[in-house]
């Protein structure tokens, strides 16, 4: 399917948001982006724990928070996620419409992985690292990679979440932002090829 092809395809919605976004790695191969990894900035100044110490009052502050993510109002463990667009730029169909839908494991070191319900050559599989910024409301800073039909990297993308966990602990909704960049943009900085906005709506995966 050539490029008029793919765009005229999205403008009648024929296809599926998720179709899109594998669509889009494709689409913005034909630029010549070189192939390219990810990868997400060491930390600065993070320092090793020695053992037999007493760790400062920072680290217990941590720990006393690392604890309370792992209580069922939390937002550490599995999910399954909606995400609805509400405002699109490039080839999607006019919003609202189901952007995307995954499985989202939460971790309590602060990093988060999701598998997506698309092909892997749209960028099912990506990490992001998240923090606490309100009672049971976490920020979330997500990167992943899209690849063209040559197996070669396509494009970055990133998302940028707000999520709130309900007092239950089973459902959590908030916002999110995904943006699209050339493969050569590792970290996925500066303006976007294309950019999806819309809300996040996620539910609990249990053992039981």
């Amino acid at each position: 399917m050539n490029r008029k092809n793919i765009f005229q395809a999205f403008r009648s919605g024929r296809f599926s948001a998720l179709v899109a976004l594998v669509g889009l790695g494709l689409l913005f191969t034909a630029s010549g982006a070189k192939a390219a990894g990810c990868a997400l900035p060491y930390k600065a100044g993070a320092t090793p724990s020695i053992p037999l110490l007493s760790p400062p009052a920072s680290a217990s502050l941590n720990h006393q928070e690392d604890e309370e993510s792992n209580k069922p109002a939390g937002i550490v463990g599995l999910w399954h996620v909606i995400y609805t667009a509400t405002s699109a730029s490039g080839p999607f169909p006019p919003p609202p419409f189901q952007f995307l839908e995954s499985y989202k494991t939460w971790h309590a070191d602060g990093t988060e992985f999701e598998n997506a319900f698309v092909p892997p050559s749209g960028g099912n599989i990506c990490f992001g690292v998240w923090k606490r910024v309100g009672h049971r409301t976490v920020k979330l800073h997500h990167i992943g990679l899209m690849f063209g039909s040559d197996g070669k990297v396509s494009n970055v993308f990133t998302v940028d979440e707000i999520d709130t966990v309900e007092s239950d602990g089973q459902t959590y909704s908030g916002n999110f932002d995904f943006k699209l960049f050339d493969a050569t943009n590792v970290y996925g900085t500066g303006t976007p090829l294309a950019e999806v906005k819309g809300s996040t709506a996620g539910t609990r995966i249990t053992v039981d």
